[in-house]
């Protein structure tokens, strides 16, 4: 998702999967025009973070700032501000910062103290009055630089499930009949740069079922993925699938439980209860139904028998003459 912002100077485009929030470890991209007044710089606060870059436009005004997952996977979940300061017409930036050896922020404006800040390790989720602080510091005499702050949630990385099973809350994935599909989904936050994993083991025996690669699709609240379940060749049993991303296997990642049973009197015949008899079931293609003991035979069955004795009958026949 693209989200403008244009204050009076350069014109700003933060490149965002999704509006003013990015998981911790994705790809965050700042592009923007019209930067004529010489070389900005990025301010990057938050968190127990705290950076100032310069940033150099190309002959046009364009420019682009990429954070890297290297670097946003050192963000905390919580409040930042990527600020970009423009130096205004006297094309020189004014407001600086200084950092010292014990993590002591200072802001300076031509070379004086404007305002000491705590450590960076003490800045805390809310990064909106370190920004009001820099952008104070441009209002006094002699200074033009042009602040212009955009806020982002930085989160822990997540994957969730649809819940299709209104029956059991702690399962949100229904049972199935094997040979039966069903599409699977949910919404992550998750940039659409990434690629995420499904993984099936077989929950009894922790059997590996199968693998396979799925992209993140952009959304418009919050990004998205689905894949297709194919339950055909499974055996009747539970089974765990797991969605996550590749760079972490203790974030980003989630698993659900579901069922596969058999096809309904497909494969089991039970034998009716006479008097003192118990009732049985064995793996047969016969599904039973009699009375009094008797195993009811399905149609085929019976057809079988006949067909038998038919064939018997015509030997027997061959035999006399």
């Amino acid at each position: 998702m693209l989200i403008i912002i244009a204050p009076v100077a350069a014109s700003v485009t933060l490149i965002s999967d999704r509006p003013q929030v990015t998981a911790k470890g994705d790809l965050v991209m700042i592009s923007g025009t019209h930067a004529m007044n010489g070389t900005l710089a990025c301010w990057i606060i938050g968190r127990n973070y705290f950076r100032a870059s310069p940033v150099m436009p190309d002959a046009t005004g364009n420019f682009s700032i990429i954070l890297k997952p290297e670097e946003t996977g050192k963000f905390s979940s919580g409040q930042y501000a990527v600020v970009i300061q423009d130096p205004g017409l006297n094309k020189k930036l004014d407001i600086k910062s200084r950092v010292a050896s014990n993590g002591n922020i200072t802001i300076l404006n031509s070379g004086t103290v404007v305002a000491e800040l705590v450590p960076k390790l003490d800045i805390r989720a809310n990064a909106e009055p370190v920004v009001r602080i820099l952008e104070a510091g441009s209002l006094r005499p002699g200074a033009d630089d042009i602040f212009t702050p955009y806020y982002l949630l930085v989160e822990e990385p997540f994957i969730h499930f649809d819940r299709k099973s209104q029956s059991d809350p702690d399962r949100p994935l229904p049972s199935l009949t094997a040979g039966e599909h069903l599409v699977i989904s949910g919404t992550t936050n998750m940039g659409v740069e990434n690629t995420l994993q499904v993984i099936i083991r077989n929950l009894d025996t922790n059997t590996l079922i199968s693998t396979e690669m799925i992209p993140v699709i952009a959304g418009r609240d919050t990004n998205r993925w689905s894949f297709d379940l194919n339950t055909m060749g499974f055996s009747p049993g539970e089974y765990f699938v797991t969605v996550g991303w590749l760079k972490s296997n203790t974030t980003g990642t989630s698993s659900t439980i579901f069922t596969v049973v058999a096809e309904p009197n497909s494969t089991m015949f039970s034998i009716a209860a006479g008097p003192g008899s118990t009732p049985e079931s064995r793996n047969t293609g016969i599904t039973g139904t009699g009375n009094g003991g008797e195993l009811a035979q399905p149609p085929l069955a019976r057809a079988g028998i006949f067909l038998g004795l038919v064939v018997i009958g015509v030997l027997m026949l061959k035999r006399k003459k």
